[in-house]
């Protein structure tokens, strides 16, 4: 089991051709996906700016102490922002004129939401620049102030965008600018660690996830940009059980309530919702085997509910919460996986392929491993830059609940169909993440997911590659017991 955990963490890119630096998608523009890459207290990236060659050997410039920047104080950064962001937020915010008042022409009501749609982007542009790699040091005070709530405004404007495609009926294979900026500027602000803390707390919590999980519901274009905040928030240990357990809040027969919020979903044509979601006539709700109960009980809290955990498994109110529920997270990402298979086939990048590329690492980080941070620097994080640390039998219970979708399955189909060759199997690839969540998986009694989808089979045509994938594949398959433990 060790030996799966140590495969799992490391770089095929580092095997395959030496050490190479994480190659981030050239599309997010500025998006990063762990804190490790972007902070500037990491005594890492610290040593290896100092190393380059560029600056080592550079004649335009000798270095000395005094050129050195001095980091501004909260205080000034917090007074500038002052002077824009309400401004900013209070147009995102702000509704378009109303067609049943009647004082406008149908003319003039075209042009106004014209105006006013141009004057909302302009709003989130400025913001989004707010918070991009040039101007990080803008992000901690952006979230963490208690000026404005700009988590709660950027998710109500998210929501709404999902609410108004669905509801005119609008084509949603077209990319929308303002949803794309929204969620790019959600990503940029859920990078600091401090903010991944204060988004996962409370009411805010149950808002950003739902207004991200409608994108992908809806499977809209900008699906890849929310899995790509789902992965990156579970980088930090404590987000883990609330993201993978998420349940939208519902009342009134199940609904979501009727608030600016979130709003209920019931009016809104059934063709969109089968258009996005169809499953090829395979069973949402396959029986498996329950999980198993042990004596050992705890508290767990995911959005606001308290329910029971027993110790190595789950009571029956949890697995009925987010399996039982297609509104659960989990099962949102299932079927947005199922829809998006078809993608898979071709080597051509595409926002689906995207899509489930993150969905899969978001699946990777929660089934990943304990990881302890054995250094006394509280701001350093562990190798694979997750910050904190979360048990064994968490993960435990949540491979067992992944192993009861479809999404192993899925994982073993796209290892087996991927058009790719093994050497373009590079770092956080859709087929090294694969192989990542098939270690994770494969550690515990959920292996037997992958025995019934056929993973075996599968391996055994990469087991004999030299290199990290071929390393994986044996280690799975001895862990699966289709090779002897001396392989």
């Amino acid at each position: 089991m060790a030996l799966l955990l140590l495969l799992n963490r490391m770089n095929p890119s580092a095997c395959l051709f030496g050490n190479t630096d994480t190659v981030l998608p050239d599309d997010n523009d500025g998006i990063i996906l762990t804190d490790t890459t972007s902070s500037d207290d990491s005594p890492i990236k610290s040593l290896g700016g100092r190393m380059s060659p560029r600056i080592c050997f550079s004649n335009s410039k000798s270095y000395s102490p005094n050129d050195t920047v001095q980091p501004l104080s909260n205080d000034v950064i917090l007074s500038s922002l002052e002077r824009v962001v309400p401004e900013y937020l209070a147009i995102i915010a702000s509704k378009p004129p109303s067609s049943s008042s009647g004082a406008f022409s149908q003319k003039e009501l075209r042009k106004i939401n014209k105006q006013f749609n141009r004057k909302k982007t302009a709003a989130l542009q400025k913001l989004h620049d707010l918070t991009i790699k040039a101007h990080e040091y803008n992000r901690v005070p952006l979230v963490q102030t208690d000026k404005w709530d700009i988590i709660a405004a950027l998710s109500a404007a998210l929501i709404e965008s999902c609410d108004d495609q669905i509801i005119v009926g609008t084509d949603n294979q077209s990319m929308d600018e303002n949803r794309r900026l929204i969620c790019w500027t959600i990503n940029n602000l859920s990078i600091p660690y401090e903010n991944k803390a204060t988004m996962i707390q409370g009411d805010r919590s149950v808002v950003i996830l739902q207004a991200l999980k409608m994108v992908i519901e809806s499977n809209l274009p900008e699906s890849y940009l929310a899995c790509i905040f789902i992965n990156n928030l579970t980088f930090l240990a404590d987000a883990i059980k609330p993201v993978t357990l998420f349940v939208p809040p519902a009342c009134d027969g199940g609904r979501v309530p009727n608030t600016s919020l979130s709003r209920s979903r019931s009016s809104r044509p059934n063709t969109i919702r089968s258009r996005s979601f169809s499953t090829n006539g395979r069973s949402r709700s396959a029986s498996h085997r329950p999980l198993p109960q042990t004596k050992r009980s705890q508290s767990l809290s995911a959005n606001g509910l308290t329910v029971c955990c027993e110790g190595e498994g789950w009571d029956s109110e949890v697995i009925d919460n987010v399996l039982g529920n297609p509104s659960s997270l989990l099962r949102t990402i299932e079927r947005m996986m199922i829809t998006n298979a078809p993608f898979m086939l071709s080597d051509v990048k595409s926002v689906q392929r995207e899509a489930i590329r993150w969905a899969c690492g978001f699946i990777r980080n929660v089934t990943n491993g304990a990881e302890k941070i054995t250094t006394s620097e509280t701001g350093v994080a562990s190798p694979r830059g997750r910050k904190g640390s979360i048990s064994d039998d968490s993960i435990e219970n949540i491979c067992q609940l992944v192993s009861r979708t479809e999404i192993p399955r899925l994982v073993v189909q796209f290892v087996r169909d991927s058009p790719h060759p093994t050497v373009k199997w590079t770092k956080d690839s859709l087929e090294d993440i694969c192989l990542g969540i098939m270690c994770n998986i494969a550690r515990f009694s959920s292996r037997e997911s992958l025995i019934r989808a056929g993973a075996a089979a599968v391996l055994e045509k990469i087991e004999t590659l030299s290199g990290i994938h071929g390393y994986r594949a044996r280690a799975i398959l001895v862990s699966l017991g289709a090779l002897p433990k001396q392989f």
